[in-house]
């Protein structure tokens, strides 16, 4: 059995007030039973500090633990069965709902030498005590919204 995340472009570029879009893609040589499909949107900002510029504390742990920025959640499907063969399921999910207060602060993704900022979409299909959990996660990249003229808003 395998699961397989497809974002709906190819290069994985997405702006903060776009909608993010793709399918699932599950293939099982038998039908399997589920308590549900959940597909999760994360993004984290990790500091590594390195020995030298950092104090005493903070040298000991080499790595400051991540800060979440973003944590959203849908459900895709409610408990079921998924058939034998290939089944694909759409999704589709706003990153920044237009009009709500924007508490998430979104920055672009970045992967330098101290400091990460990354963003995930991960899909669970949860199974019964007896069975392992499906999962899946991939890497997609956030650049700013520019506005009207040519400037990157936040």
């Amino acid at each position: 059995m395998s699961i397989e995340l497809k974002l709906s472009r190819a290069n994985r570029i997405y702006r903060p007030s776009e909608t993010l879009e793709g399918k699932i893609v599950v293939k099982s040589a038998s039908s399997i039973s589920h308590y549900g499909i959940r597909l999760t949107v994360s993004g984290t900002v990790s500091l590594q500090v390195r020995g030298g510029s950092a104090g005493v504390i903070e040298s000991f742990y080499g790595v400051v633990k991540p800060i979440s920025i973003l944590n959203k959640s849908i459900q895709v499907r409610p408990s079921g069965k998924i058939g034998s063969g290939t089944t694909e399921m759409l999704f589709s999910m706003i990153l920044r709902q237009p009009g709500e207060d924007n508490l998430e602060r979104f920055y672009e993704t970045f992967h330098g030498a101290n400091i990460s900022v990354q963003y995930l979409i991960t899909v669970d299909i949860m199974r019964g005590y007896l069975h392992k959990a499906l999962s899946t996660t991939m890497e997609f990249i956030v650049e700013s919204d520019k506005d009207g003229n040519g400037n990157f808003a936040t």
